[in-house]
């Protein structure tokens, strides 16, 4: 039987949720449909470390600047009209921006429009992501959280399908440590990015090493563009001796690191499904995370993780009190830690639930 044609569009392969996702079904992908990836920036060979040659050679690069798209667009958006996919997803802005109009050339393609947030991040995300909302005979979402903000900001008349966003089953046995209070490890994962609050992850080491605690806090991402604000924020707090930054990480590696460390920080104002918490919390990384996106459906405040409100400094205060009372009972922490790899134990991933969702919008 003659395989489907599937054409995804992103933006690049780097560190990032999306990402990460996305090369954890390419091989299922591969196997079920002719495929091919088009990433409208730079391809990461240490990303794809994991794929055969022959998967590998589905990621397409179309790896211009954003000054040059008035020139090359008409080029990108032959290459899919002579791909001729009969389904084509695309996430993000640039890739909206270049389905919206290969829809409306070839109506007879199945437009799914993939949305990973519940928010806009600027006017050209707000307006091509809105486009392809319109446009899309699918709508997919990597949360409950984000699938209810599109539901009730556009009512689509569209089906709106749910992707897990667990990019593997969980382990066997709970990797994280057992708790010294002695010596408390976080780690933060993801983008270097302004959304991400990082400064306040740096004042929870500040408190704690106050507070008379040995922390330390280890920064995994890629830089978009807020280090070296960062690295200037730790010398002010004069904690370079805590607070670290490792570069990126991600396969074997991120598992590794998951087993290193007690705690995993993040404290964004805004998430979808915050794949990191996820992964973390399958792993029994107990995770001090504001509650936004997807989180509070899959966590629970000092069940399975601690939830932090960053709404004003007071709330901040009571917050870092809450998870001082967890790092001063290691009994509580392995509660937590405990509860958290149980209550995912039985997550499906990423791959199984992307292909369940094409197979029933393909038509």
């Amino acid at each position: 039987m003659k395989k489907q044609k599937l054409l995804y569009i992103l933006h690049d392969i780097q560190i990032g949720g999306v990402e990460v996702a996305l090369l954890s079904a390419i091989p299922d992908l591969h196997s079920h449909f002719e495929l091919k990836v088009m990433v409208l920036g730079s391809i990461d060979s240490n990303m794809t470390e994991h794929l055969s040659s022959e998967q590998k050679a589905c990621l397409i690069p179309f790896d211009y600047k954003l000054s040059k798209y008035p020139l090359v667009i008409p080029k990108m958006v032959r290459f899919i009209l002579r791909f001729a996919p009969d389904i084509m997803i695309c996430t993000l802005w640039r890739a909206s921006l270049l389905g919206v109009i290969a829809k409306k050339l070839s109506p007879r393609l199945r437009f799914v429009s993939f949305i990973h947030n519940t928010a806009f991040f600027h006017r050209f995300d707000r307006l091509f992501s809105q486009a392809a909302i319109r446009h899309a005979d699918a709508i997919f979402t990597d949360s409950r959280a984000t699938a209810a903000f599109v539901a009730q900001r556009f009512a689509p008349s569209v089906p709106i399908e749910v992707i897990s966003f667990f990019t593997n089953h969980s382990p066997e046995f709970k990797a994280a440590p057992p708790l010294n209070n002695q010596d408390v490890r976080f780690m933060f994962l993801g983008r270097i990015s302004a959304v991400k609050n990082l400064p306040l992850a740096i004042d929870t080491i500040r408190f704690l090493t106050d507070r008379g605690y040995h922390v330390s806090l280890d920064v995994y991402g890629r830089d978009d563009g807020m280090l070296e604000t960062i690295s200037e924020y730790i010398r002010n707090k004069q904690l370079e001796d805590r607070v670290r930054y490792q570069g990126e990480v991600n396969g074997d590696r991120k598992t590794e690191t998951f087993r290193n460390h007690h705690f995993l920080i993040q404290l964004s104002a805004n998430e979808g499904m915050a794949m990191s918490v996820a992964e973390a919390m399958q792993n029994g990384v107990v995770c001090f995370v504001t509650p936004v996106g997807e989180i509070p459906n899959y966590a629970t405040d000092m069940r399975t993780a601690i939830f932090a409100d960053i709404s004003t400094a007071g709330a901040f205060g009571n917050s870092l009190k809450k998870l001082e009372s967890v790092i001063a009972d290691p009994l509580v922490y392995d509660r937590i830690s405990s509860g958290s790899y149980e209550s995912l134990k039985t997550a499906g991933t990423y791959s199984e639930s992307l292909i369940r969702s094409i197979l029933k919008i393909r038509g």
